[in-house]
């Protein structure tokens, strides 16, 4: 018997109206150690990371850190080969990148400018990728780009005026660190990029979905970037896509009313089939969940005043709040305010995640503080 985590990842295609299960294929490339241009913190660290993730949710993943432009090419072309109709595939890739005349690229380690058009002979050509991807017919497809969002042609990682937007193939999801013609962080006092960093977190979350996971990510990477930073997606993907399986959400459900559903299989390994499942409705009701947030406002409202005596005494000393610390209390204000903004108009979903969010947030802050 396989663990649920590894059988958890189960794509539903609406138009045939059977769940699937997929054989999962990697890439994860980090490239820091740029040659021309001062090197990057954060983008090794969130290849080892994330390979580790992904394995953990039972991809087959290629980890490539550091690599010149042969190199990408070599791992581009083995991963493209490995895909068919039977892949979900995942693709990420944290470093530099940068857009020629509304086209984006991935910056190799060896890359040295010289004009626009080096950029499209010596780095590699994201849409290219996505096509090819798309070609090989797999059923889903995922290309995540944490990377520079730089639309000069020079090459800092947190300036310049962003990579161009892309719109999905039928079957893929593309997931960029920021919206177009913005900037995202390298995040110096951390260990991973700040949008990595949470999409690492919303990778461990049972139960979340595909456009669930980038949600979340959006919005921890919005608050903890006191909203400076609002990661962007486009999707065409059709159905619903799990990474770790919840409770009774092993399987995706289908939202067509007329769609064939097969007989139950209690253990849908490989090619088996089983019976989608519906989304189970909310279990708090409007009263459960504003005595709730009334709860968790008052536990932040604690924690907000130690934090504030602590900076004070720190500011005595010439001191200042930990970066993390500084980010939570940025992301449990956010999602706290928005939880109570959505439960007012009647969102009890929307507001339930953003108090988990809050609750977290909360949890890690109360775990700092000693409380």
């Amino acid at each position: 018997m396989y663990s649920r985590i590894v059988v958890g990842l189960i794509f539903f295609v609406g138009s045939v109206g059977w769940a699937q299960a997929l054989d999962r294929v990697a890439l994860v490339i980090g490239n820091s150690s740029y040659r021309h241009v001062p090197p990057l913190k954060n983008p090794v660290n969130d290849a080892a990371d994330l390979t580790a993730k992904l394995r953990e949710l039972g991809f087959k993943v290629t980890h490539v850190v550091d690599a010149d432009q042969a190199a990408m090419d070599r791992a581009v072309n083995a991963f493209v080969g490995k895909l068919n109709k039977d892949s979900a595939a995942f693709f990420h890739f944290s470093g530099h990148g940068l857009q020629v005349q509304q086209e984006n690229f991935l910056v190799p380690v060896d890359f040295k400018l010289t004009d626009a058009a080096s950029v499209r002979y010596d780095a590699v050509s994201a849409s290219k990728l996505h096509d090819r991807m798309a070609a090989t017919g797999s059923q889903l497809n995922i290309l995540v780009l944490d990377a520079c969002r730089n639309g000069g042609l020079g090459l800092t990682r947190s300036s310049g005026s962003g990579l161009a937007s892309m719109n999905a193939a039928r079957g893929s999801f593309i997931a960029f660190a920021t919206a177009p013609g913005r900037t995202a962080a390298d995040n110096p006092n951390g260990r991973n990029g700040l949008f990595t960093g949470y999409l690492l977190e919303a990778l461990s979350t049972p139960g979340l979905s595909l456009d669930e996971v980038f949600n979340e990510v959006r919005a921890d990477t919005y608050a903890a970037s006191e909203e400076e930073q609002l990661p962007w997606s486009s999707s065409s993907v059709i159905g619903q896509f799990f990474f770790i399986p919840g409770d009774r959400r092993d399987l995706v459900y289908d939202s067509m009313e007329n769609a064939p559903k097969p007989a139950a299989d209690p253990d849908p390994i490989g090619s088996r089939q089983a019976q989608p499942k519906p989304r189970p409705a909310p279990t708090a009701s409007t009263a459960e969940l504003d005595e709730r947030l009334t709860l968790v406002a008052a536990r932040a409202g604690a924690v907000k005043q130690s934090l504030d005596e602590l900076k004070t005494s720190q500011r005595q000393d010439g001191l200042g709040l930990r970066g993390d610390m500084s980010a939570a209390e940025r992301r449990m204000s956010y999602t706290l305010g928005q939880a109570e903004k959505l439960l007012t108009d009647g969102d009890v979903v929307g507001a339930t995640r953003n108090l988990d969010l809050a609750e977290r947030a909360l949890e890690q802050l109360e775990k700092f503080l000693g409380m």
